[in-house]
């Protein structure tokens, strides 16, 4: 309930009901509610299989010896951080809550791209 009063007195800082419309793409925001959720299991979906593509690339580095060292004990610490962020957004995706899952999915995503850093050397 808090959300949409800040959302309404957004909408009436910004102009109007019409701005909110337009901000969401013409739909109310009982309508953009699923396509919202939808969009967030999507990118979640996504997310983990970006997830289990770089651990298949990290056990692959560390099995040719390319990574290994710090940089291996910096992989696994990076990857369980990622993994964790991942567990966050099924738990805010359980509870419907889309903006949970984003903001896990960005954590988890800015992870799993320092991970493919050490795996591209």
């Amino acid at each position: 309930m808090r959300k949409l009063g800040f959302a309404c007195v957004l909408a009436v800082s910004l102009g109007g009901c019409a701005t909110v419309s337009s901000v969401l793409g013409g739909a109310s925001l009982a309508q953009s509610a699923p396509q919202t959720t939808a969009d967030a299991e999507k990118a979640l979906a996504v997310a983990h299989l970006a997830y289990q593509a770089v651990g298949v690339s990290l056990q692959e580095a560390a099995a040719s010896g390319a990574l290994h060292g710090a940089n291996a004990a910096a992989a696994r610490t990076l990857y369980d951080k990622a993994g964790a962020m991942l567990d966050a957004a099924d738990r805010a995706d359980a509870l419907a809550n889309a903006p949970g899952v984003f903001a896990a999915l960005a954590q988890a995503s800015a992870l799993i791209a320092q991970l493919k850093t050490l795996t591209a050397k």
